[in-house]
């Protein structure tokens, strides 16, 4: 049998068996904060994201409220930080969430290396749309020390698959490897009584992968409180 036939019989059974894959750049995933989404355009899939600064708690929680219904998630919590209660509030499907509570385990590494591993694993898995991994209770000497290698790898392994991955922190550390960084900074807060109800916030993008001037968005915007 000659390659031509043989070809022919493979694609009369399977169509898309001799297609090339063309990824769109423009996917995005919304993360439910009109103000950021304007900002944004949404968290960029093929691409690794930032979230830093007072507020990304509340990022975190909105964007896994609207993308858990659209794809599966995964929610590497590297200090056992995350609220359920809080997300499905806000209206996250926990059912599309896998949730990896690092440290509550027996093994010997530490959260931080327990993490990546886990992101590691996940990625090569590719059956989440969206992978966050959250260092915000991690010391910034400890997350500052993660070698420009690591940011890297995690960088180009997303480039090929139809997620998006987002690590959330107290600041940006994977700095180039990033396609966006997105930095939050907080205003005088609302209380009702002794209540912290809204945080009043800016928002700045740093990095865009067509590397435009810092943006930011209209200084004022409200969303509600989830610590920080």
């Amino acid at each position: 049998m000659s390659t031509l036939s043989l070809r022919t019989q493979i694609e009369t059974r399977f169509p898309s068996a001799f297609s090339t894959y063309r990824r769109s750049d423009r996917a995005t995933i919304l993360t439910g904060i009109s103000e950021v989404d304007a900002l944004t355009g949404g968290i960029p899939m093929h691409s690794m994201t930032e979230v830093c600064g007072m507020g990304k708690t509340s990022v975190l929680i909105s964007l896994l409220a609207h993308a858990s219904h659209e794809h599966y998630c995964a929610l590497v919590d590297a200090k056992d930080a995350f609220d359920p209660v809080a997300a499905e509030a806000a209206g996250a499907d926990l059912s599309r969430l896998l949730w990896v509570r690092c440290g509550k385990t027996r093994q010997k590494l530490r959260p931080l290396e327990q993490a990546f591993k886990v992101t590691d694993m996940l990625l090569q898995s590719s059956g989440f749309g969206l992978i966050v991994v959250d260092l915000t209770d991690i010391a910034e000497k400890v997350v500052h020390n993660v070698p420009a290698s690591s940011w890297f790898r995690f960088s180009r392994v997303v480039e090929n698959l139809p997620a998006a991955l987002v690590f959330i922190a107290q600041k940006p550390h994977a700095t180039s490897c990033a396609g966006m960084v997105l930095r939050l900074s907080a205003e005088p807060a609302t209380f009702s009584g002794k209540l912290l109800t809204n945080f009043n916030l800016n928002a700045d993008v740093l990095r865009t992968r067509e590397k435009k001037e810092v943006q930011s968005a209209r200084p004022g915007f409200f969303i509600k409180a989830q610590w920080a």
